[in-house]
């Protein structure tokens, strides 16, 4: 029951971090794309807020979904260092 507990609570914990991984990503994804895309640094808030929304269904999935992957079992090790 343990075990359980901790695995719930790192899926949780990994979910919590990608999420803010993706956060602190999405303002500065334009930064890799090709001079013409959109970039948040030149074109200033009302043009980052405008890719946002699009970039948001993107990305937020997919650092989600291999933050869960990859996150799950660091914070199941560090939870059980802990102990």
């Amino acid at each position: 029951m343990k075990t359980l507990g901790r695995l719930i609570l790192s899926a949780f914990l990994a979910l919590l971090a990608s999420m803010a991984v993706a956060a602190l990503f999405l303002p500065f994804h334009s930064i890799f794309l090709p001079p013409d895309g959109v970039s948040c640094l030149h074109e200033g808030i009302s043009g980052c807020i405008r890719t946002l929304e699009i970039s948001l269904l993107v990305y937020a999935p997919l650092f989600c979904i291999i933050g869960v992957l990859i996150g799950t079992p660091v914070f199941m090790l560090l939870l059980y260092l802990r102990d």
